[in-house]
């Protein structure tokens, strides 16, 4: 499959995923333009003879104040580690305790990156961005570019001397990490899995996996993906 975005539009398999969402509060971005900020939401339950589905309305105050049927709202989610998305619209606001949910239809399709070897981008040089890692052996953090990403991991570039004498499986925290479309620095910790040559002398390229995975970071690296992903794509066509 050339596209990583695998398009999901029959009713069917749309219900099953929007199904194994549905496990209780699931966290989910909402993007009230295309290319607008990311505002924090929550799956709150489904309706499946009805296909509909009911978010949690935004916050602030001032933002559920601007919601009218007929809004439209892009939806990202994280399913086992791997993003989903689609577009649906606000039918109603419902009135329940403790505060006010938007009833929306069942997508008519949505997007789901199914195959984890797809879910691996490379970042170009103009556009990597950086975050702070520390590990025991090193006094100070470092400040470091991201050269590559996945749902799971991501390719570091540091000096040589970074990484003298520490082991494979040695962790590394993280912190100041700003990705696209994605409000807030994320922080959390990595084991180094590998190391190769980087192009720069002096440099290598360290390829780290992530543990403890939060939900926090997950919804952060998949909406910078499906960022990136996009851009990919966009430069291929050009």
């Amino acid at each position: 499959m050339d596209d990583p975005d695998y398009t999901v539009d029959t009713p069917l398999q749309i219900a099953q995923i929007l199904r194994d969402l549905d496990h209780g509060l699931t966290l989910v971005s909402v993007r009230l333009e295309e290319h607008g900020p990311l505002y924090t939401s929550a799956l709150i339950r489904l309706d499946p003879d009805a296909r509909r589905l009911y978010l949690d309305q935004l916050q602030p105050p001032s933002l559920h104040r601007r919601i009218r049927p007929g809004q439209s709202l892009r939806v990202f989610a994280t399913l086992r580690g791997v993003a989903v998305r689609f577009t649906t619209q606000v039918l109603q606001i419902v009135s329940e305790s403790p505060g006010d949910l938007y009833e929306c239809p069942y997508p008519a399709e949505l997007q789901y990156l199914q195959r984890r070897e797809t879910f691996r981008v490379h970042i170009p040089l103009s556009v990597r961005p950086t975050l702070q890692i520390q590990g025991e052996m090193h006094e100070e953090p470092l400040e470091v570019p991201v050269v590559d990403l996945s749902a799971e991991g991501m390719c570091l570039e540091l000096p040589e001397e970074a990484l003298h004498e520490v082991p494979f499986g040695a962790r590394l925290d993280f912190s100041n990490l700003l990705l696209p479309d994605v409000p807030e620095r994320v922080s959390g910790a990595l084991k180094l899995a590998n190391t190769r040559p980087s192009p720069r002398d002096g440099h290598v390229y360290a390829g780290c996996s992530i543990i403890e995975m939060s939900a926090r970071l997950e919804r952060a690296l998949n909406v910078a993906l499906l960022h990136y992903q996009r851009e990919e794509r966009r430069r291929k066509m050009d």
